[in-house]
C-alpha cells in the first residue's frame, strides 16, 4: 500500500511540474579587484643608432671677379670662397667646387690657372687642385672654361676653414677672370657637407 501511495506521488508530482522559467536579467556588475603588483623591470635594450646632430650643408658663392696675372706667384682666395665649418666627433666632411675662367685676351691667346681647395691653409694636394686653360681659337676669343672638384676629409672636432684659392703658373698666359659676382657662367660654387659616421 505504501509503495502504491509513493508511486502515485511521484506521478502526481511529475504532472505538475512545469516547463523551466526564463533566465533573470544579469546582476550589477561587481566592483574591480585589486590592482595586481608591478612586474620586474625588463632587459635594457640596444642602443640606438646615433642621432644628426652636428650635421650641416653649407653652400656659398663668389662675391667678385678676380682678375688673375702671371704676378701672381703664390696662391689667393677667390672673393666670397672661404667658410668656416663646425666639425662634431666623429664625422666625415665632403667639401666640392666649380666655376668658371676666362680668357681676357682675343686672337690666338689663352689663359691658364691652378685651382685648390684649401683646409685650415692647407692645399688638398690628393684630389683637391686643378689646371684649368681657357684657350683661345681663330675663329673664337676670350673663351671660357670651367674647374670642378670633390673630395672628403676626416677633420678634428671643432671649427675648420674651407678656402678656394688661384695661382698663375705660366708667366706668358693673358690674365684670366675667375669667378664673379654676377655672371653665372663664371660665378664659383663652394659646398661643404658634414656627415654623422
Amino acid at each position: 500500500m505504501r509503495t502504491l501511495w509513493s508511486i502515485g506521488t511521484l506521478l502526481l508530482a511529475v504532472a505538475c511540474s512545469g516547463p523551466a522559467g526564463l533566465d533573470g536579467e544579469p546582476g550589477p556588475e561587481g566592483p574591480p579587484g585589486q590592482t595586481g603588483q608591478t612586474g620586474q623591470t625588463g632587459n635594457t635594450g640596444p642602443a640606438g643608432p646615433a642621432g644628426t646632430t652636428g650635421q650641416n650643408l653649407y653652400e656659398i658663392y663668389g662675391t667678385g671677379q678676380l682678375a688673375v696675372t702671371s704676378a701672381f706667384t703664390s696662391y689667393v682666395l677667390i672673393p666670397g670662397l672661404q667658410q668656416v665649418i663646425t666639425v662634431p666627433d666623429n664625422a666625415a666632411v665632403h667639401v666640392s667646387t666649380n666655376g668658371g675662367i676666362q680668357c681676357t685676351a682675343v686672337g690666338t691667346a689663352y689663359s691658364v690657372v691652378d685651382v685648390a681647395i684649401f683646409v685650415d691653409g692647407i692645399a688638398s694636394n690628393q684630389g683637391g687642385v686643378r689646371r684649368v686653360v681657357a684657350a683661345n681659337s681663330a675663329a673664337v676669343g676670350q673663351m671660357i672654361a670651367s674647374w670642378s672638384m670633390a673630395r672628403s676629409y676626416n677633420l678634428a672636432p671643432g671649427n675648420h676653414t674651407v678656402e678656394v684659392k688661384v695661382i698663375a703658373p705660366d708667366p706668358n698666359a693673358a690674365t684670366a677672370n675667375v669667378s664673379s659676382a654676377t655672371a653665372p657662367q663664371l660665378q664659383g660654387v663652394l659646398t661643404v657637407l658634414v656627415l654623422k659616421k
